[in-house]
């Protein structure tokens, strides 16, 4: 069974469907939001493991001491599901996406100290590459937020006028895809640690670079109506664990 948190009201479902977002201030539990800290410290501990094994500083869209994107972790860090796979979590997904839930993909997104690397316009969507159901994305301020580090911005439907999916062009030299190029600056999510930024994985959103003497932090959670096949494979494209059924968890 889930259990309703009470947070999330009519007005963001009615945001959410006509702008493509809402934002949540300090919702996560401060036990949750320790979790998620000691789990980013572990995976990126990891990360550095793999990149000395491999002779590099650069994994994917990952730059050792500049930027990290750890992706589909979630299961390798101690009690990251529960935050994953939480009441939060849950209503966000019956706001958004429906009775049916599963976790398509999980990332940090960490840019270090005076070095973090920008993030281009993009929608989620753009950098799977085929038609799909749109999905649910839940961003994560680890840390408090400020423009000066780097946090998000996003378009909403009315100012960009654009709520399906667009071509993006990828960035040979750092992997970033990008599919809006206009002037609009956005809705600039100036928050405290502990809060949510949710939006569709149609919705544009950028990250600025990081220009503080401290570490930011964000941790991104998507979730789909139905597993998203790959239709070059047949098989589902990056996670499809099952989450919600009817409305209901079918992890504990």
């Amino acid at each position: 069974m889930t259990v309703s948190t009470g947070i999330i009201t009519e007005a963001h479902k009615k945001q959410f469907q006509e702008e493509g977002y809402f934002i949540l201030e300090k919702v996560i539990s401060d036990e949750h939001l320790q979790i998620i800290r000691d789990a980013c410290a572990h995976l990126i501990d990891l990360m550095h493991q793999e990149m000395d094994r491999l002779g590099t500083d650069h994994i994917h869209i990952s730059h050792r001491g500049k930027r990290y994107h750890i992706a589909k972790k979630y299961d390798q860090a101690p009690r990251l599901e529960e935050y994953v796979f939480g009441d939060l979590m849950a209503e966000i997904c019956k706001t958004t996406i429906g009775e049916n839930a599963y976790l398509f993909y999980d990332q940090y997104v960490v840019k270090a100290a005076e070095k973090g690397i920008k993030f281009s316009w993009h929608q989620d969507s753009g950098y799977l590459g085929f038609r799909h159901r749109p999905y649910v994305t839940c961003w994560a301020a680890v840390d408090d937020m400020t423009v000066e580090n780097g946090t998000v911005d996003v378009l909403p439907y009315s100012t960009i006028g654009v709520k399906s999916l667009v071509e993006h062009i990828q960035d040979p030299e750092t992997g970033d895809k990008t599919g809006y190029f206009g002037k609009e600056p956005g809705v600039t999510a100036v928050v405290p640690a502990g809060s949510l930024a949710v939006f569709s994985s149609l919705t544009f959103h950028r990250s600025g670079a990081n220009t503080t003497d401290k570490m930011r932090r964000a941790y991104v959670t998507q979730y789909s109506p139905a597993p998203i096949i790959d239709p070059e494979t047949g098989q589902p494209k990056h996670l499809a664990v099952p989450f919600l059924k009817d409305g209901d968890k079918v992890v504990s």
